[in-house]
């Protein structure tokens, strides 16, 4: 049974995700408080699997340890007035996709786990078990001291409890406190009023913490006030005032107010009405808000003030007075003045809830060792801000504890403090290359991400294990078409360009300052010679080409065989494609090869069988048993793609097609390889971590990416290699050698063995659309009813399952057949 609310349906969610641009400057996470950055948190969560989930919640949670509250009550002028989108067409539901989340996570038990400190023998108190203390004791919690804190409340968190159900969940409120308890030692004592932080001091802790929030609702100081409700009062028990069928007037123009005014509403009352001093313009609320106002059909008299409440029977007696602001003056409440020879008027109600504000119960004092946070100190912000100014007052904290500078803050809401526990590598990925140790099976291949020295600095600060250089070639004439790229849709691209324009003595000298700068990394250099059929004269180049890679430091090389543009294989389109010619390129190659460097020869998918080639490779190898050599499998792909002609029309350009269109090509060329015995990196389409994962589990010992780095930039090497060491423990594998090749022997199911058992497409109604577009089944098996949903028929459907496939609402799924269903079917 689901604990937490819908925030967003399956589809809904995939379709918000699939928005986001991973954008460099990530304004989103700039404008977040907490510094909580969404375009990592949405990447991670892209594939939909349960540990996306949880590492996503980890990104979020690490930053933000409320991030399931302020997920459901956050506004959207923090991240989502900063999404690149939001001019364009309109933001990213961030808050909705984050606790969308967080809901799917510890629905499915994948709740993010945060490592537990080691204790450093200092007690901190704090204050109140609101956001900022909250916030504040996982910070210092995660730096090993002990937290406790007083509330007086019999719950933690602080107001939080007092937000309606319908925007907060309590599931949602019960398991981030429950989190923020377990991040170390955290203890609360509840039902502790604390009066004097200094007497608490004196009881051995290094420092107090007070952040007990606005607890004090602010007073209108008019007559007949008695005769009102606070806010407090009103939302700690709505139940008590019963609004059933009764008016309700709320006094002030705020979230507090748009609270009680919604909680009223929902709960029965007549008529609602809210009196502000702002103009409906000026009245501080979300599009969410206003849109439960307008729901809820809460009337709103703005620049009113109550001047006196009257007692008339059961009921009350309201006098209202307009007010104004004075021409030019931005709207603030001290600036409001009567309106002149305004008559004033008079609404008769049952019960009546000021919602203005509050103020602070505790007086702050300068005192060493004393320090203050949240609301208490900034005035009322949003939970978020809350938290931030709790996580920057505990390293405020922690620098006294050790007599070090108070960290100097830009702002007291902004914090880009981290939780140290938060850990995106639970399986170490560090594998191995012909030898040699890497921190990641993952490199980046020979394309523009790699075409020089600053790519390739970028490439490595951003924790790439290695890369291929560009391919590059000596003393020849060099032709780069000027625009080469293609997109052929969102994940699948080409280019008709072949090799690096820079000359291969140049990319020799950047070589060897990249090993020196970065002699971790593995820094591989690509080339390629001339097949012209001249063999003596071929044969020199691709020796010299060689010779002068590893002088250079190279800590291995790999041969371009199988670029589809500008190639030519004398016999063939592309060299690889004939084995006889590979066998003979490679035989160059090794016969004078440095035994210590390994070499890479790149083959092509785009044949009538890989297995002669790899075999007619396999030959060539075994004369030289003592060197180091491989494949990369499968590379881009050969297509023709079109652009318009200058002469009108359209001309076709040679391609390479890489991206997630190649990559089912390459794995069935990877399996068909898998019994060669050849060492194998893996190459060709893939555009995330699972695509990767793929390769390794059909025995490719690494594998280089591209169009991933191309389309996100190098930095997504972090959401690859947390993806996959977290899909490592997920499976219950301890390292990627053991991962390595578990799709073999057997990684194709038979034609055969696939099951026969038809299925049948039913539907969610309450999911449904009703676009009818499931109506346009090749089967002729699906027609709509009188309330414009699917209807399937059992004796059409083959269990195709493409209406689910294409069904953009996922109203549509496939179940199991009934027994008189199949017997339809059969009799079809």
């Amino acid at each position: 049974m689901k604990r937490y609310p819908l925030f967003l349906t399956d589809a809904q969610l995939k379709r918000e995700i699939a928005k986001c641009e991973f954008c460099l400057e990530k304004p989103c996470k700039t404008a977040c408080p907490a510094d909580c950055s969404p375009a990592d948190f949405i990447m991670a969560a892209k594939l939909g699997a349960d540990t996306d989930f949880q590492r996503a919640s980890s990104i979020i949670l690490g930053s933000n340890p409320l991030g399931g509250i302020c997920g459901s009550v956050c506004p959207d002028y923090h991240c989502m007035k900063a999404c690149a989108l939001r001019i364009f067409d309109r933001p990213i539901e961030i808050p909705s996709i984050q606790s969308a989340i967080i809901a799917r996570a510890r629905e499915s038990e994948h709740a993010p786990v945060f490592t537990t400190p080691t204790p450093n023998n200092r007690r901190i108190a704090i204050v109140g078990a609101g956001p900022a203390g909250l916030g504040a004791a996982s910070v210092l919690a995660q730096l090993g001291y002990a937290i406790t804190i007083f509330e007086q409340a019999p719950k933690a968190g602080g107001m939080c409890n007092l937000i309606p159900e319908f925007r907060l969940n309590h599931f949602v409120l019960q398991d981030d406190i429950e989190l923020v308890t377990e991040l170390g030692n955290i203890e609360i004592k509840y039902h502790s009023l604390i009066t004097d932080p200094v007497e608490v001091l004196d009881q051995g802790y290094q420092a107090v913490i007070v952040a007990t929030g606005l607890n004090v609702p602010f007073t209108l100081g008019i007559p007949g006030e008695n005769l009102t409700t606070d806010w407090k009062q009103y939302l700690e028990n709505p139940e008590f005032y019963s609004t059933r069928y009764k008016n309700v007037i709320v006094i002030g123009g705020g979230a507090i107010a748009t609270d009680c005014a919604v909680t009223a509403s929902r709960n029965g009352a007549t008529k609602v009405t809210m009196i502000a001093l702002e103009k409906l313009s000026e009245m501080p609320l979300t599009d969410v808000e206003w849109k439960w106002i307008h729901e809820a059909g809460i009337e709103i008299i703005g620049r009113s003030r109550i001047t006196e409440v009257r007692e008339a029977g059961n009921r009350r007696t309201v006098m209202l007075q307009p007010v104004d602001l004075p021409e030019g003056e931005k709207f603030h409440p001290r600036k409001i003045v009567p309106l002149e020879n305004a008559i004033q008027q008079t609404l008769t109600t049952d019960l009546i809830i000021i919602a203005i504000g509050a103020k602070s119960a505790i007086e702050r004092k300068g005192h060493p060792g004393i320090y203050y946070a949240g609301d208490l100190i900034n005035g009322p912000t949003t939970v978020v801000e809350a938290v931030a100014s709790g996580k920057n007052i505990a390293i405020a904290v922690d620098a006294f504890c050790q007599s070090l500078p108070e960290p100097q803050l830009e702002k007291n809401i902004k914090s880009t403090v981290k939780l140290l526990g938060k850990n995106l590598i639970p399986v170490n990925l560090e594998t191995d290359f012909f030898g040699r140790k890497i921190n990641s099976p993952f490199l980046l291949s020979a394309a523009p991400p790699t075409d020089g020295l600053d790519q390739m600095i970028r490439a490595y600060r951003a924790g790439w294990a290695g890369g291929v250089m560009k391919t590059a070639f000596d003393n020849l004439p060099i032709h780069i078409p000027s625009e080469y790229m293609f997109v052929l849709d969102k994940q699948t691209f080409a280019n008709c360009d072949n090799v690096s324009g820079h000359a291969l003595d140049r990319v020799c000298r950047e070589i060897e300052q990249l090993v020196k700068l970065f002699p971790d990394r593995l820094t591989i250099g690509s080339t390629g010679g001339p097949v012209t059929g001249n063999d003596e004269s071929d044969k020199k180049v691709w020796q010299s080409n060689t010779r002068k890679l590893e002088a250079a430091g190279a800590m291995a090389v790999e041969y371009s065989l199988s670029c589809p543009q500008g190639g030519d294989g004398t016999k063939g389109d592309i060299v690889s494609q004939d084995a006889e010619l590979t066998a003979t390129i490679i035989d160059w190659v090794m016969s004078i090869s440095d035994p210590e460097v390994p070499k890479l020869f790149k083959l092509t998918g785009a044949v009538t069988a890989i297995q002669p080639i790899l075999i007619a490779i396999r030959e060539v190898l075994a004369k030289y048993p003592h060197k180091k050599a491989g494949v990369t499998l499968a590379n881009s792909f050969p297509a023709l793609s079109f652009r318009p002609s200058e002469n009108g029309g359209f001309v076709g350009y040679i391609v390479g097609m890489s991206g997630a269109g190649v990559a089912p090509i390459s794995f069935l060329t990877l399996a068909k390889a898998s019994n060669i015995g050849l060492t194998i990196s893996g190459n060709g389409g893939p555009m995330d971590y699972l695509a990767a994962s793929h390769f390794l589990a059909l025995g490719a010992k690494t594998v280089q990416f591209c169009s991933v780095a191309m389309k996100y930039g190098v930095e997504i090497i972090d959401e690859l290699n947390s993806g996959f060491s977290y899909l490592l423990q997920e499976n219950g594998y301890k390292s990627v050698a053991e991962y390595i090749g578990s799709a073999l022997p057997d990684p194709i199911l038979s034609f055969e063995k696939i099951p026969a058992q038809k299925k049948i497409s039913s539907v969610d109604e309450n999911l449904c659309q009703h676009c009818g577009n499931c109506v346009r089944c090749p089967y002729l098996a699906i027609m709509l009813s009188d309330k414009l949903t699917p209807v399937t028929d059992p004796s059409r459907c083959v269990g195709c399952s493409f209406c689910v496939q294409k069904c953009f609402s996922g109203a549509l799924s496939m179940r199991n057949r009934s027994p008189e269903e199949h017997e339809m079917l059969s009799e079809n």
